[in-house]
């Protein structure tokens, strides 16, 4: 039967996009409910939506390019729609969340792809705007459907101490071990000047620590030393790698933190893909001399924005920590307020007690 000859519809490709651009928006609905719900994930559950939301532009600038008359939903026909009764078995059930964000994923990329050569008949721009969409449902994807553990622990987390053998009243491994033992949630490594062979054993030894522990471990800068040793994840600032190519040294398992010190970074950092965002220097520190100290109002844009989780930093000691979590910050990263005391276990331990729980 020829469109010409269909009874229904006097325009069957706008039936298709309309069925489509439902489908997909559902779907990215679903994972979008993954994300917030099962995985507790702001960054994941942005990016979902910022997919969902940029459809219904596309598709808004699919539908203006139709005769008034022809747009959905006056077209739609349910009862006569000769695919809607069509089961297949694995369609009836599912075996956890996962596996329903597994399919809704999958289910969007298809719609996506329909859209995109459809729309091509009406609305060239508007079928790229549906190919661009569908490849961040391809990027998305992976990312969602990771292990959880590290994420989970990301998402929990309150305390993250920053180790540099320099600034430790300890060696380091010590540093570390005594941190972990007094509530740290996560280690970063940050060790700017030593070569990669020593940084690479001693990293694998104090990721082993964290490991035990239940702890992440954080690799500051080197992402390639983080794939290496399996830590759960890298830290670089502002001209480091970025993290969508830190990503593929280290896998989407893995977290991604960036160091950011306005807005607009923040937001830089969560399009291209962060897990998780330094907020600061909060005031002027000497392990970053030449960072101009950003205050406590980034602080509390941060806690508002509420977009990634966030780790306030810089100068945070015990004559400032309250002020930092009145500011809004629920989880804070000290370096020398904890690695210079006598009884690194104990001071952690300190601190974790004044975060939110």
């Amino acid at each position: 039967m020829t469109p010409e000859e269909n009874p229904r519809s006097p325009n069957p490709e706008a039936r298709i996009m309309d069925a489509n651009l439902n489908r997909a928006g559902e779907a990215l609905r679903t994972a979008e409910e993954y994300a917030r719900f099962i995985l507790e994930s702001p960054g994941l559950s942005a990016r979902a939506k910022a997919l969902r939301h940029d459809l219904a532009r596309a598709g808004a600038a699919w539908m203006a390019a139709l005769p008034a008359a022809g747009r959905p939903p006056a077209g739609r026909d349910i009862a006569g729609d000769v695919g809607a009764a069509i089961r297949e078995p694995d369609e009836t059930g599912r075996a956890d969340a996962r596996a329903v964000a597994r399919a809704a994923l999958r289910r969007a990329a298809e719609a996506l792809r329909v859209l995109s050569e459809y729309g091509k008949i009406a609305d060239p721009a508007a079928a790229a705007g549906f190919e661009e969409i569908r490849y961040g449902v391809y990027a998305l994807e992976p990312a969602m459907l990771a292990d959880a553990g590290a994420r989970g622990v990301l998402a929990r987390a309150r305390l993250y101490v920053l180790i540099t053998g320099a600034l430790c009243s300890t060696d380091p491994l010590a540093a570390a071990r005594e941190a972990v033992d007094g509530g740290a949630d996560a280690i970063q490594m940050r060790e700017k000047e030593m070569e990669d062979g020593e940084f690479l054993r001693l990293a694998s030894a104090m990721n082993e620590i964290c490991r035990r522990r239940g702890a992440l471990f954080i690799v500051n800068d080197r992402p390639h030393i983080a794939s290496l040793i399996g830590a759960s994840g890298v830290h670089g600032g502002q001209g480091d790698l970025p993290p969508h190519l830190a990503r593929r040294l280290l896998g989407h398992e893995k977290i991604v933190g960036v160091s950011t010190s306005a807005p607009e970074l923040a937001e830089k950092a969560l399009a291209a893909g962060a897990d998780y965002i330094g907020v600061g220097p909060v005031y002027e520190t000497g392990t970053k001399p030449h960072r101009r100290a950003v205050g406590l109002e980034y602080v509390s844009w941060a806690a508002n924005w509420g977009k990634l989780p966030f780790f306030a930093i810089g100068s945070i000691n015990r004559d400032t920590i309250r002020s930092v979590v009145e500011a809004g910050a629920r989880a804070v990263a000290i370096c020398t307020a904890i690695t210079r005391s006598r009884d690194i276990a104990g001071e952690t331990a300190f601190f974790k007690g004044l975060l939110p729980a």
